[in-house]
């Protein structure tokens, strides 16, 4: 039988691991998303020796699994600093450096080649015409692509950008094997502390549920606002073009 009681403390318990988990996943995108735009620019153009570098780094981070990326990072990564220090005669405490950061670097490092590839998807979508367009009148690289291609990109990769969101939370569920303490991480210490683990494993369930459904509402509805206005802009110039068609011809 299911205890009623201890599921409901088990929910608060839970809950109280949110805000970890909101800070991984929040803090990993602000570090990953402008660096995996970067790498995906530059592997547009597979013959040069940086891009060569990043595939390798892509196909490195595909190849393995997160949790033995998690084991590499949080426990083999302080032992070659500790190494180092020794090797040039300086003691570095490693052991003063919070899970958390540990936390953001795994999951940066593995979101970085993921999103880079979802980017250079969207770049090759971006007709190469609209691009000579806007430098042909007078616009900078930086406006081009911040006026013509990056908001074509977020558009037209915006279910990819939602299905790589909802990943990430998951993947913060094996945050607890750095000792943080998120949703998982409180569900786990319940359980070891009752033995009733169906309850705590019911209760994360629900809640990863219910906190993915909203994030895939969230994209829904950038989803629907992008379509409003291409459907305004497509009236727009309709419009426009009846009138000009209507003054050319006199009527």
């Amino acid at each position: 039988m299911l205890d009623w009681k201890f599921i409901g403390n088990t929910i608060l318990k839970c809950a109280s691991g949110i805000p970890e988990t909101a800070i991984l996943v929040i803090v990993t995108l602000i570090v990953s998303t402008p660096i995996a735009y970067l790498m995906a620019l530059v592997n547009l153009k597979p013959k040069r020796i940086l891009s060569r570098v990043f595939q390798v780094y892509i196909s490195f981070v595909r190849s393995l699994p997160l949790l033995l990326i998690i084991y590499l990072i949080y426990h083999a990564l302080p032992l070659w600093i500790l190494s180092f220090g020794n090797f040039i005669g300086k003691e570095i405490d490693v052991y003063k450096i919070d899970d958390m950061v540990y936390g953001f670097i795994v999951f940066a490092f593995v979101s970085i080649p993921i999103l880079s590839e979802v980017f250079r998807a969207g770049l090759l979508a971006v007709p190469e015409i609209q691009i000579k367009a806007g430098q042909s009148i007078g616009m900078t690289n930086f406006q081009v692509a911040r006026h013509i291609v990056l908001p074509q990109v977020i558009d037209k990769q915006l279910p990819m950008l939602c299905t790589f969101t909802t990943n990430l939370i998951k993947m913060t569920s094996l945050a607890f094997y750095m000792s943080i303490r998120e949703i998982t991480g409180e569900a786990r210490v319940a359980a070891a502390d009752s033995i009733r683990y169906v309850e705590c494993y019911l209760v994360i369930f629900f809640m990863y549920l219910i906190i993915c459904l909203a994030v895939e509402q969230i994209f829904k509805a950038f989803e629907r606002n992008s379509q409003k206005k291409k459907e305004g802009n497509w009236s727009k110039n309709y419009a426009g073009n009846t009138r000009t068609q209507k003054i050319v011809s006199g009527t």
